[in-house]
């Protein structure tokens, strides 16, 4: 494998690497092309399995392979849904909206065109969760071969060599994007060692230009939120003839910018920012609480098996006590409500606890940071399994059914955690607390107190219902790999 990608890399960086986003184009209509193709033939043996007064519904060649497919790829390059730098959530909405308008467009065509006996209703449901599964899974196995392979990234010079030039190299890297190729950083006064460790920074912004041309860069980003006005205005003077993409970074280091709306106001050469706040609108509240309604009605096809067995196995293990008990945590508003759980501990846990934490200091240190404890012995056997697999949450589907949790929200906390979120309190009272989040989603236990209550603040501040579907599904990951679990 090593010696493929060898090959590859040399030939791509010889060769095609100035006709990158070309070869990137062409390359994600294919992939999309073939998983639009896999998603009708699957939806097709779906359907044809079904019984149907009707008879089979069929599509005639015409439609499956050229028209069907064709209005599918230019939906999803009209929505934006391969573009480089947005969040994996924001992909996903792209290409659900992109999807949406494609299958309503091939029924109305369908209808027009009388192309088949009848339309299948059953076809275009199955059709339109198919092929929104087989474009992702297409998208992502695209990108983590390019990825694999340090192809199709984007030529990018930076200029500034501090902690936003880290994030953003960062960010373009994971995320679920192809990655970036940093050809060069100009800064005259780098603050990151780390940058500095890892690339040459430029000092002289006389060769500036000369370097964009040299090696025909196409994107440039000044990544200085500081900057002073008047030199990013001579920069983007100097650079936007001779770069196809310029960016910059404006100084909003903080503010809630996934729900940041643009408004240019051409006559008076200024942009107005806009920022909502999802959540204090009532159809988003009530979106929210029918996405949790549905996919707690949906996960007790499995939950329910699953926790009849686990209850067995603990009552068997450490009988004398029931195995689901009952925390109380600090909910909405601020109000307490009784956190279900499956007991992974012995029935007298807390005077084992007080008793391991009087003879052991670090434990005691670790107690009163994370308020969990890596070695804990009060865990039995079934208790450990349950907690890596993260089980032992399964009950909370009755908290978010009876209203007191959502799915997706900050991690629900105990009176004692109030004075860690200082000020970002109000924020935290104002949803309710979820089963996973952002921290469970991105590190788990491994994600220190403070960095914790900066990530359920983003997510209070930046809510969307793509968001919560994103979370989900990073935390399903997180779990069967173990990242962060004890």
């Amino acid at each position: 494998m090593n010696s493929i990608r060898t090959v590859i890399k040399n030939f791509y960086g010889k060769k095609l690497k100035k006709y990158s986003n070309g070869i990137l184009f062409l390359s994600t209509i294919l992939i999309e092309y073939i998983s639009i193709l896999i998603a009708e033939k699957i939806s097709l043996i779906i359907q044809h399995s079904l019984p149907f007064p009707n008879g089979e519904f069929f599509l005639l060649d015409l439609y499956f392979y050229i028209l069907i497919p064709f209005i599918y790829i230019f939906f999803l390059q009209y929505n934006k849904a391969n573009e480089r730098f947005i969040l994996y959530w924001e992909t996903l909405q792209r290409i659900f909206w992109a999807v949406l308008y494609s299958e309503v467009f091939c029924v109305i065509v369908l209808y027009l065109f009388k192309s088949a006996d009848y339309i299948s209703r059953s076809y275009i449901i199955i059709f339109f969760v198919m092929s929104f599964i087989c474009i992702c899974i297409g998208r992502n196995l695209f990108i983590k071969l390019c990825r694999k392979l340090h192809i199709m990234q984007e030529q990018v010079i930076f200029i500034g060599a501090g902690k936003t030039t880290e994030k953003l190299i960062e960010f373009a890297n994971n995320n679920n994007c192809l990655g970036i190729d940093v050809v060069g950083i100009f800064d005259t006064k780098p603050e990151s060692k780390k940058l500095q460790n890892k690339y040459y920074i430029f000092n002289d912004f006389n060769e500036l230009k000369k370097y964009i041309k040299k090696y025909d860069i196409k994107t440039v980003i000044i990544a200085i939120p500081s900057i002073d006005k008047v030199k990013l205005f001579n920069l983007i003077e100097d650079l936007q003839p001779i770069v196809q993409n310029l960016m910059f970074i404006p100084n909003v280091v903080g503010m809630p910018v996934f729900n940041l709306e643009v408004k240019k106001l051409y006559q008076s050469n200024m942009i107005l920012l806009g920022i909502r706040n999802n959540l204090t609108k009532k159809s988003n509240r009530l979106l929210k609480r029918i996405f949790d309604i549905c996919f707690s009605l949906l996960a007790m096809i499995l939950i329910v098996p699953v926790s009849i067995v686990v209850m067995i196995c603990i009552m068997i293990e450490s009988p004398g006590a029931m195995p689901i008990f009952k925390h109380y945590r600090v909910g909405k508003e601020g109000k307490l409500f009784p956190c279900y759980k499956f007991r992974s501990m012995v029935p007298n846990a807390q005077e084992k606890l007080q008793e391991y934490l009087k003879s052991n200091s670090e434990a005691r240190k670790e107690w009163n940071t994370y308020f969990k404890l890596k070695d804990d012995p009060r865990i039995t056997k079934i208790g450990r399994f349950i907690r890596k697999t993260s089980i032992d949450e399964l009950p909370q589907f009755i908290n978010v059914l009876k209203g007191e949790m959502s799915w997706v929200g900050p991690r629900p906390i105990i009176k004692d955690e109030i004075h860690y979120y200082g000020k970002y309190i109000n924020d935290y009272y104002a949803v309710l607390p979820g089963i996973t989040g952002m921290w469970q989603a991105n590190g788990r236990s491994d994600t220190g107190y403070d960095e914790r209550v900066v990530l359920d603040t983003w997510y209070v501040r930046n809510w969307n219902i793509w968001i919560d579907i994103a979370l989900i599904i990073k935390t399903i990951k997180a779990v069967l790999f173990g990242k962060g679990a004890y």
